[in-house]
């Protein structure tokens, strides 16, 4: 799913970015068909995340960084996760309308009531 839509100046911008990659982070990009307008779940902690980078080792596998922020999740704070496996990585919708999302950063009335959602939930 596409947490924002991108331009046709955008696509071409990502197509020739692929490009100009080192084969093993083009390979990866194009395998799992990656793209920084689409929204992904971490499987191993399945918290919502952007793309924020790929890691180019001159050895070993390639590895990305990803953003897991309060847009599409409820975290304590959000953050920049790197290390992570392409494997672990795939794509999801969007939060539905109504789902508690938010960090702890926010306004504090918006925290109360972000915590007092997710209280009735496990309820």
């Amino acid at each position: 799913m596409n947490w924002f839509e991108p331009t046709e100046e955008q696509e071409t911008q990502w197509k020739e970015f692929v490009r100009t990659r080192p084969d093993p982070v083009r390979e990866v990009i194009e395998a799992h068909v990656f793209a920084p307008w689409k929204l992904y779940r971490m499987k191993s902690t399945g918290h919502r995340v952007t793309i924020y980078s790929f890691d180019e080792p001159k050895d070993g596998p390639v590895t990305m960084k990803v953003d897991v922020g309060g847009e599409f999740n409820v975290v304590t704070f959000s953050r920049r996760v790197f290390g992570v496996s392409p494997e672990d990585l795939v794509e999801c919708d969007l939060p539905e309308t109504g789902e508690p999302v938010g960090d702890l950063e926010m306004d504090p009335h918006e925290a109360k009531a972000l915590i007092d959602e997710i209280r009735k939930g496990v309820n």
